[in-house]
């Protein structure tokens, strides 16, 4: 059953009800969806955004990753990231792994059906914040490494599919990984963070000039900068922790939020 916003903009007429897909505003607003799917909870209010465009910006919404996610996963990897190496890819039987060890800390964003963003993470002791590699912490992507008294929530991935980028979905992921160390009562978060905008500066910056600008706000790293926006603080540069290919580079810098 399709829905109806009720939509609260001077333009459309406060109060009044019109179908989502039916078009027709004008200008941009904001709204509520009174949506009728049983996951979102029947006859319940939600908000939209209208953009300029006079269309509804789809909502996304935030769920822990289902076995039914993972086909959509696989390609979401891949279509993230293009130029690392294929062995540090997550694949189907890894993914599947980590939802059996830890699914409470597995999670996905949605358009609709379609996974537009991911998160994974694991549990882990104080070790994770001594120098590391990718592969060896999340053990090759299986998160066999996973402690369930760990008090650090490790960030082994969070990516949003490039056509969806700028529309706040890691800060969405980034909550939910608080929240869930709120409920779990644990220290913060670890996580290796790539540096993307590295490969501008080679030749003229090292990696730990480069960091340092960053952190300083000379210089914007499309990672690294959002990171720090979220809370989180460098705590050291990770020597060749991953393969991340020409653009990516295979530093990063180690990353921890504190509850």
């Amino acid at each position: 059953m399709e829905g109806f916003a009720l939509h609260t903009a001077p333009e459309a007429g406060k109060g009044k009800l019109l179908p989502p897909a039916g078009g027709g505003w004008v200008g941009g607003g904001e709204g509520f969806a009174l949506h009728t799917a049983p996951e979102a909870g029947k006859g319940k209010l939600l908000p939209f955004r209208l953009s300029n465009r006079c269309e509804i910006v789809p909502m996304i919404t935030i769920t822990t990753t289902r076995p039914e996610h993972i086909p959509q996963l696989v390609l979401h990897q891949q279509r993230c990231f293009p130029t690392m190496c294929a062995d540090d890819w997550m694949n189907a039987e890894m993914f599947a792994a980590q939802l059996a060890c830890f699914p409470a800390g597995q999670h996905v964003a949605l358009d609709g059906d379609m996974v537009v963003g991911q998160s994974s993470t694991f549990r882990i002791g104080a070790h994770c914040l001594d120098q590391h590699t990718y592969r060896d912490i999340t053990a090759h992507n299986y998160f066999s490494n996973h402690d369930p008294q760990g008090e650090w929530l490790y960030g082994a991935d969070m990516s949003v599919h490039p056509d969806y980028r700028g529309r706040h979905i890691a800060t969405k992921l980034y909550s939910a990984r608080k929240e869930l160390i709120r409920h779990l009562g644990m220290r913060g978060i670890v996580t290796g963070g790539g540096l993307p905008g590295l490969h501008h500066y080679a030749g003229r910056l090292s990696v730990d000039a480069y960091v340092a600008e960053v952190v300083a706000g000379r210089l914007i790293d499309p990672t690294l900068t959002p990171q720090l926006k979220n809370g989180f603080r460098v705590r050291d540069i990770l020597r060749g922790y991953v393969d991340g290919g020409e653009l990516l580079g295979n530093d990063a810098t180690l990353l921890v939020w504190e509850a």
